[in-house]
């Protein structure tokens, strides 16, 4: 991060870097407060022992007592102000960076858990303890100006001191980085699990493979925490003979004083304000020290944190687009998911028209869903084109073709929330008018009369659990919200029965007739019935495309007799 226009993360953070530098001068201010608090005993020492006048003794506590306060108020409010500019940070980076990874993690890098703690790293940082210990480090030589006014001998002092913390601080910096990146990834790996596996908890016991599962988290975990504790322990035994100087800079003042004493360059009250401004010097980087491994945590969230803003930075700005009006025009198309390098889909070519039913169908590991997922675009393809109502799917963006778009995937998922938030996809601006015409669409009047508190039953942690048919076609009202202009099913039917795959094969021809292009992947051929148009997948290639009827009639199993209920895709690919 080395410049603005390459870094995202410091382009947000320009905006505050008026208050950051308005901090920074008003540190400036601090050191003189301390200076002023650390000749007060001198003072006491001097004038009061010598005069003997209650009231100048007085005086000087009153002195002190005002500059004490006035000091720590100012540490306060600095404190106050860095906090409040974290805020107001976190509220500009949080919605981003959320937005940022759930956009580019198809891209197969990161997790949730460690993005988000990447984000509380940075924030807990820039309005903490660690930011203020470097901008009183920043003000430090001040304190060296005044020593080397005392006295050559103590300037010299304080400079090797401050340049014996400074070499093992950045001895420390390279010493641990490498630990403490080996404990951020394992534990990231441990979160992810752990979040997998409390997902799954229910599958898990009843298949007795929840101590499996917990061993291999813990160890995991326990890996993580080993190459934290190992970054702390090298760090705290490179730290060690810092603290030992740390310690002992008293007897170091008062050697070197003494000697200055008994030459009769100094005071001897002058060793007060020694040894005082000599732990203030000091304490920042001492700070620093002692808290490495936080500030380097920081550093590697901060450069993730970069990289995350960086490939959404990277995206084109797309101009507002009207709603798609045409076929759905697939040409050449290439791709597959983002982590494998060999596609899964090889220049696969069809047109859709408005108000027609495709139904995909082949062998598992054909490339059905891969394709459904290219045709939504969660994947980008790497060759080829996706045409959506004369437009590029490249050229929308992404939160405007999502309300043109309805999509089942094979594993349906709920977010926490009432069931008519999920159906309406959790549109603010939703009405109800449209959530009944979506229930009314998917016919799921039945489903919702069986909740115990009806539309306003809560899914997800905690609430209502819905049976696997009943979740398929709760997705379906959610696919169909809105009326969509294209509408893709990945195995709609796969859990539901006789009665409820009617339901869908009406819904799919409902929206047929509203002008919807519909495309769903189905091994059932009483499903297939449903539809105009078929088109069969082998390998990641067209095997075969056209119409219902006439791909029917190339089976020779299926002339003449009733299909089966489950479509056999080996022996279909064989007869074609």
């Amino acid at each position: 991060m080395t410049s603005v226009t390459s870094s995202p993360l410091l382009g947000v953070l320009r905006e505050f870097s008026y208050g950051y530098f308005a901090l920074l001068g008003f540190g400036f201010f601090l050191p003189f407060l301390y200076m002023a608090m650390s000749l007060i005993p001198m003072s006491i020492m001097e004038r009061v022992s010598s005069s003997r006048n209650a009231s100048t003794l007085i005086t000087l506590i009153i002195i002190a007592i005002v500059v004490t306060v006035t000091y720590t108020l100012l540490e306060v409010v600095r404190a106050q102000v860095l906090e409040r500019m974290g805020t107001v940070i976190d509220q500009k980076l949080t919605r981003i960076c959320f937005d940022a990874f759930n956009r580019e993690r198809r891209a197969g890098g990161g997790t949730p858990a460690q993005a988000l703690a990447d984000l509380q790293t940075t924030r807990r940082f820039l309005c903490g303890p660690s930011l203020s210990a470097m901008i009183d480090a920043f003000w430090s030589p001040l304190f060296v100006i005044v020593m080397f006014c005392i006295s050559g001998a103590f300037g010299l002092l304080i400079l090797a001191l401050l340049g014996f913390s400074a070499f093992v601080s950045i001895t420390t910096h390279y010493l641990v980085a490498g630990h403490l990146k080996a404990a951020q990834r394992l534990e990231g790996e441990a979160n992810e699990f752990g979040l997998a596996v409390s997902r799954n908890a229910e599958t898990l016991r009843v298949m007795g493979m929840l101590p499996t599962v917990t061993e291999r988290w813990y160890a995991l975990h326990s890996d993580g925490v080993a190459w934290r504790n190992a970054a702390q322990t090298r760090a705290a035994r490179i730290g060690l003979v810092p603290r030992m100087v740390q310690n002992g800079q008293m007897i170091i003042v008062y050697g070197v004083g003494g000697f200055l004493f008994l030459a009769g360059q100094i005071h001897v009250g002058v060793l007060f304000v020694v040894l005082m401004m000599m732990m203030r010097a000091q304490g920042p980087l001492q700070y620093i020290i002692n808290n490495w491994s936080a500030i380097q945590s920081f550093w590697m969230a901060a450069k993730r944190l970069d990289l995350l803003l960086r490939a959404v930075g990277a995206e084109r700005e797309h101009i507002a687009l009207p709603p798609p009006k045409g076929a759905l025009v697939v040409s050449r198309l290439v791709g597959g998911p983002p982590e494998v390098d060999k596609p899964i889909i090889n220049d696969v070519s069809f047109t859709l028209l408005p108000g027609r039913i495709m139904g995909v169908v082949g062998p598992s590991g054909a490339g059905k869903s891969c394709l459904g997922r290219l045709l939504v675009g969660i994947w980008k393809s790497r060759r080829g084109t996706v045409v959506f109502g004369e437009q590029d799917l490249l050229h929308w963006n992404e939160d405007d073709l999502g309300r043109h778009i309805g999509y089942i995937p094979q594993d349906v998922e709920f977010l926490p929330g009432t069931i008519a938030e999920n159906i309406s996809r959790f549109d603010p601006a939703a009405t109800s008018e449209k959530i009944l015409d979506a229930i009314e669409m998917a016919g799921i009047h039945d489903i919702i009369r069986g909740l115990p508190n009806g539309y306003s039953t809560r899914l997800g942690l905690g609430g209502h659990t819905l049976s696997g048919g009943q979740r398929q076609r709760v997705a379906l009202a959610r696919a169909v919200y809105g009326r969509p202009r294209l509408l893709v099913l990945d195995e709609p039917n796969s859990n539901l029965d006789a009665s409820g795959e009617q339901v869908l094969g009406r819904t799919m021809q409902a929206m047929r007739d509203d002008g919807a292009a519909v495309i769903v992947v189905s091994h059932r051929v009483s499903l297939l019935s449903f539809c105009d148009d078929l088109l069969v997948l082998n390998e990641g290639s067209v095997q075969a495309m056209g119409g219902r009827e006439q791909i029917f009639s190339r089976l020779p199993r299926l002339r003449g007799a009733p299909p089966p209920l489950v479509l056999q895709p080996d022996q279909l690919v064989r007869s074609l």
